[in-house]
């Protein structure tokens, strides 16, 4: 398989030492929402803007750089 934007480039190998990574599951992010004074006076209420964002995280076992992706979504 070779990514589409660059054909050349294997899509599992690291950008850095082009060694393989390897997928470390999909996470869940939390983003928007508010922080700060703001989470103080409102508590729950200042999470109502937030918002999940799911990341596949990928690791290289040879120099340890790390890359977040969108997750493969089934065909």
């Amino acid at each position: 398989m070779t990514d589409a934007v660059n054909p050349g480039r294997n899509p599992d190998a690291c950008l850095r030492c082009g060694a393989t990574i390897q997928s470390m599951g999909v996470e869940e992010f939390r983003v928007g929402g508010t922080s700060g004074g703001w989470k103080l006076l409102f508590g729950e209420f200042a999470e109502l803007g937030e918002g999940i964002l799911k990341l596949e995280v990928r690791a290289c076992g040879s120099c340890g750089n790390v890359e977040l992706r969108t997750p493969e979504r089934p065909a």
